[in-house]
């Protein structure tokens, strides 16, 4: 008589397929969408650098990686380029493969624990959460959900390696927890769950948990010495949360409001699922025989490390937490595991109840995420359908988001990009709004973002006072002081413009100069100060420059000199920063639109720590 059960391989199979039918059903909307968020930084960086100096280069790196040691981000995108092109329809759909495959490499995972229905449960709430509705339409998340992926395969090998007693798994699972790495500093501190995560029952004892983890934690060790390599030191240009123990009750708690806020809701469901979420570590503790509590305890912890210490670096004063849902993805997993524990056999039955509890505020979340970033998303998807097919006789004027030059700087990248990597295809430039309309016939050729209608409208369309005040906002200067540590990111093309002038009267520092720029409207950027300068741009004004207008032969760049004003706290910072700052303004010249300038200080070329480096591949129309 055959034996009907299936192997239990099948039924795991069959369960990862569940998964990715979940992830497609509820995340399938992405496949419709277009480049968004920071893709034009990475399709230009497509352009310029090769495949493996990403890896290899640690000035590519740092370029590439911000202040963090994140290479897998754009690797990400070199494979979909050789594979696909620029076609962003199959992007989505390898990303959506991807989150569908960190959810089953969690399952996987904790099916070394748990039965397959437990185990199910976190896998199915991870792909329902707020984190995965955000990052799900974000191509430029895809190194957080490949390092899900690889950190929960490294942590499944490491288990298996010391149940079996095999190094060739112990190997793997380093080589994993490497991959891990290198897509995100976030799973880093992972190695903590290798040393002290409570092993599955029936592992061996003793050193053997220890012994297998050493390829994991030599992985660990150079990674270290190698982050401290490229970015000259332990820290980037992003300051912690915690500079004193007097700042931890205040980290606490904006810790506490944030995890609420962001994966449960910013109100009385959200607050009653985070503290059952509580409730049920502590239950999951009680739960256990008394000899095996300090381990439970100890895997507690560790988990903990593993959620808050990169938070460290990321819980600050943002004005919208739901723009950087994608710093909780981490955090939101374990939060799932947390249902998946065993609770003491007289409170089982409420377990159902606090969970329910736990999935409606987690679904009231996702879809007041989702609610957010619809817009969002759209708004990108337009601008960047106008840069890379420019409709012939439009002009663009650029939603302001973030700040006056992200937009232009990202669209403006991603036509680059076009040029470069499609050098055989014809390309046409878009155009942007640079001077005011002459007249009614050109004020009708622009456009502007709308959110009633989510997208371009002619700008003839608004009533006429928003028609002045949208031109107006394009066509003013803005400037903005980043105080940043070091090291500055790597985003400037070259020098262009000039400081010729910086004085210091008092707690002031006054500048001029000027930049490349046609008609009005220069974005300025001061930076290069450290965090503690507590400075702040006072006056940014256009001056009359007939020398440059004469040097360039465009009349156009008359108002391109400037003078601007800054405010210290005292003469000793004022005097300090004139030493130090650094000034980056956008292009506005052809062939600059798309390129972010250093303006040299009095015949100086300071601040070259935030030059680009140069191209690691040579790129031609004829390819060679």
């Amino acid at each position: 008589m055959k034996n009907s059960t299936k192997p239990a391989w099948a039924i795991d199979l069959a369960v990862l397929a569940v998964l990715c039918l979940l992830a497609f059903a509820l995340h399938g909307s992405a496949l419709k969408g277009y480049w968004r968020w920071d893709d034009g930084q990475h399709l230009i960086f497509l352009g310029l650098y090769s495949p493996w100096s990403v890896f290899m280069d640690p000035q590519v790196t740092r370029t590439v990686s911000g202040n963090q040691f994140a290479p897998w981000n754009l690797f990400i995108y070199q494979v979909n380029h050789a594979l696909f092109g620029l076609e962003p329809f199959a992007y989505y759909l390898h990303h959506l493969l991807s989150l569908a495959g960190a959810a089953g490499a969690l399952y996987l995972l904790l099916r070394r624990w748990l039965g397959r229905w437990q185990a199910l449960l976190p896998a199915a709430l991870l792909l329902v959460g707020a984190p995965a509705v955000h990052m799900a339409q974000q191509l430029m998340s895809g190194h957080y959900v490949n390092g899900m992926l690889f950190a929960c395969l490294g942590l499944w090998a490491y288990v298996h390696a010391v149940q079996k007693a095999q190094w060739r798994w112990a190997w793997l699972a380093a080589g994993f927890y490497l991959m891990s790495t290198l897509c995100k500093e976030v799973y880093v501190p992972w190695i903590a769950l290798y040393l002290l995560l409570p092993l599955p029952a029936g592992s061996p004892r003793g050193m053997a948990r220890w012994r297998f983890a050493l390829p994991a934690l030599t992985v660990a060790l150079g990674y270290a010495v190698l982050r401290i390599a490229v970015f000259a030191g332990v820290g980037g240009y992003h300051r912690h949360a915690l500079d004193s123990w007097s700042a931890v009750p205040a980290f606490t708690a904006e810790l506490a409001r944030v995890l609420t806020d962001g994966l449960l809701g910013a109100n009385l469901l959200g607050v009653a699922a985070a503290v059952l979420c509580l409730a049920c570590a502590v239950v999951a503790v009680a739960a256990q025989p008394a000899p095996d509590r300090p381990r439970m305890l100890v895997g507690l912890g560790a988990a903990a490390v593993v959620v808050v210490f990169p938070l460290l670096f990321a819980v600050q004063a943002y004005a919208d937490w739901m723009v950087y849902t994608r710093f909780l993805w981490v955090p939101w997993a374990a939060a799932c595991v947390l249902w998946s524990l065993k609770w003491p056999a007289p409170l089982a039955r409420w377990k159902l109840a606090a969970l329910l509890v736990f999935v409606a505020a987690a679904a009231q979340q996702s879809v007041a995420q989702r609610a957010h970033d619809r817009p969002i998303d759209a708004m990108f998807d337009a601008h960047y359908a106008f840069a890379m097919q420019p409709p012939e006789g439009q002009i663009l004027a650029p939603f302001e988001f973030f700040s006056p030059i992200t937009m232009t700087s990202m669209i403006m990248n991603a036509h680059a990009a076009q040029l470069i990597l499609e050098p055989d295809k014809p390309h046409a430039s878009p155009a942007l709004l640079r001077t005011a309309p002459a007249d009614a016939a050109e004020r009708a050729r622009i456009r502007v973002w709308s959110e009633k209608c989510l997208c371009l409208v002619p700008l003839s369309s608004l009533p006429p006072d928003e028609q002045d005040g949208a031109v107006r906002s394009h066509l003013v200067n803005a400037g903005a002081v980043l105080q940043l540590g070091k090291n500055l990111p790597r985003m400037a093309n070259g020098y262009g413009g000039s400081i010729d002038e910086i004085t210091v009267a008092g707690r002031q520092m006054h500048l001029s100069g000027w930049t490349p720029t046609i008609g009005t409207g220069r974005k300025l950027v001061i930076t290069g100060l450290p965090p503690e300068a507590q400075a702040r741009l006072d006056e940014l004004v256009s001056t009359e420059r007939p020398d440059v207008v004469q040097a360039y032969q465009r009349p156009d760049m008359l108002l391109s000199g400037f003078r601007a004003t800054l405010s210290f706290a005292d003469e000793a910072s004022a005097q300090a920063a004139s030493k130090v700052l650094c000034a980056l303004v956008p292009g506005q010249l052809p062939g600059q639109d798309n390129q972010f300038l250093l303006l040299p200080v009095q015949g100086q070329q300071r601040c070259g720590e935030a030059l680009l480096p140069k191209w690691t591949r040579v790129v031609s129309g004829d390819g060679h």
